[in-house]
């Protein structure tokens, strides 16, 4: 994570949505000092912090849900990022007939499904 590009991210989500420092710290569960920190000074910040500031920032435009359930299982920016959660849930099994056979962790189909706008 560079910490410019997570500065200017935290930035333009401040103003876009109209927040203040303390609202947006308590929206990314992450302490004020913190995002004082990095708006305003070069003090050093962890790597965590600038994950957690970045995925504050990010808003979820897909889920993968499950077909029977309707249990929302992962929420992503993209619909790749949906596509890469399920690729992790796979694991891989020795079978009698054949070597290499895929299985879901998730015993129940899974659709991504597109998130309305509101949420």
């Amino acid at each position: 994570m560079d910490r410019d590009s997570v500065r200017k991210m935290v930035q333009n989500y401040i103003d876009k949505n109209n927040l203040s420092n303390p609202q947006f710290a308590r929206q990314a569960k992450i302490n004020d000092r913190t995002v004082r920190r990095l708006l305003n000074s070069e003090e050093s910040i962890s790597d965590s912090n600038l994950k957690k500031l970045a995925a504050a920032c990010v808003q979820p435009k897909f889920a993968v849900v499950g077909f029977n359930s309707g249990k929302v299982y992962f929420r992503g920016e993209h619909h790749a990022d949906c596509t890469r959660w399920i690729n992790t849930q796979v694991r891989t099994g020795d079978t009698l007939h054949s070597s290499r056979k895929t299985y879901l962790d998730i015993d129940e189909p899974m659709l991504i499904q597109r998130l309305p706008e509101a949420s």
